[in-house]
């Protein structure tokens, strides 16, 4: 193409641009004026847009970081990202990541008639976001066992809530997530009232979690079922992740098998979408994973390594530090 020829298309695009943009004409006037079909100005437009010549910013403090989205998408092969900025403080990025979370989980198409979640403090203020009437009929099953004391009772009973809200019915694990034996762990594994939700959250159409950091501040270790120093042993073996109570390495692997035999948890196959956060084509199942905070950082670059979700609803510090 002539340097003329490619001057003279530029031309045609910025008169386009500015009268859609500046003089706010419709595509049908900007045709009508210009002798142009209606198709050739949405083609102008877009060409407008893709080359740079339109840049599009939406200034506001709540504005998504659509960059940063893309490059997720891009980078570990999601099929949706969701980033929203920081806030003043800690608790207010946490109501805004699970607001959104929410509002995703709300949205997703088809609706999903069993949603396997895995109990939290990010899990439950999205339970706390979820609107009556958010996806009817609905089952939600939990995928990893209970935990006798928390800071907040809202925790243990967000797998409920989600499904009062549907509304729908769920599925409890009646056992604790971390039990005394590898043997007692396999027992209450063929009892119907553990085995009957594991499997339904197996098979579930949507997996819903948080990746949790491997620090003494969880709340496995304030529940009591790992104390402080197995953290730090954990850590030693490499610990980078507590992925619905299995705790893994850096790719995705359990670092304690003795531990983990005794965890009462779906196996990892249920998050397992791709190969070591590879572009495979992903499985027919949908893995929504939601974080708030720095400290959550490395835990969810295991799970994008890992190709543990297929979708992601982060804040832009944590989506930082990931791709980072």
């Amino acid at each position: 193409m002539s340097n003329r020829r490619r001057a003279n298309q530029d031309e045609e695009m910025l008169h386009v641009a500015e009268m859609y943009y500046f003089e706010q004409m419709t595509h049908a006037a900007i045709a009508q004026r210009l002798s142009i079909s209606r198709w050739t100005v949405g083609r102008i437009l877009e060409e407008a847009r893709r080359t740079g010549m339109v840049k599009i910013t939406i200034d506001h403090p709540l504005a998504r970081y659509h960059r940063f989205e893309t490059e997720l998408v891009d980078t570990f092969g999601l099929q949706s990202a969701v980033v929203v900025p920081v806030q003043a403080n800690d608790e207010l990025t946490m109501e805004f990541v699970t607001r959104m979370a929410a509002q995703r989980l709300s949205e997703w198409r088809p609706r999903p008639r069993v949603v396997a979640v895995s109990w939290g403090r990010t899990t439950a203020h999205v339970a706390q976001h979820l609107g009556s009437g958010w996806n009817p009929d609905v089952v939600i099953a939990q995928t990893n066992g209970g935990v006798a004391v928390t800071r907040n009772d809202l925790v243990g009973r967000s797998v409920v809530r989600m499904a009062e809200l549907g509304p729908g019915r769920s599925l409890t694990l009646q056992a604790p997530t971390v039990v005394e034996s590898a043997d007692l762990g396999e027992m209450l594994r063929q009892d119907v009232s553990v085995s009957r939700p594991l499997e339904a959250a197996q098979n579930a159409d949507l997996v819903v979690y948080s990746p949790g950091a491997v620090s003494a501040d969880s709340i496995l270790v304030t529940a009591g079922h790992v104390t402080t120093n197995g953290i730090d042993q954990l850590r030693s073996k490499g610990a980078s992740a507590d992925i619905m109570s299995h705790y893994v390495d850096v790719h995705g692997r359990v670092v304690d098998e003795e531990l983990d035999a005794r965890t009462i948890s779906v196996d990892l196959d249920c998050v397992k979408v791709r190969n070591d956060g590879g572009h495979g084509r992903p499985w027919a199942r949908s893995v929504l994973v939601v974080a708030s905070g720095a400290e959550k950082a490395e835990a969810l670059g295991v799970a994008l390594r890992g190709g543990l979700c297929t979708d992601l609803v982060v804040d832009a510090s944590v989506a930082e530090l990931a791709l980072g």
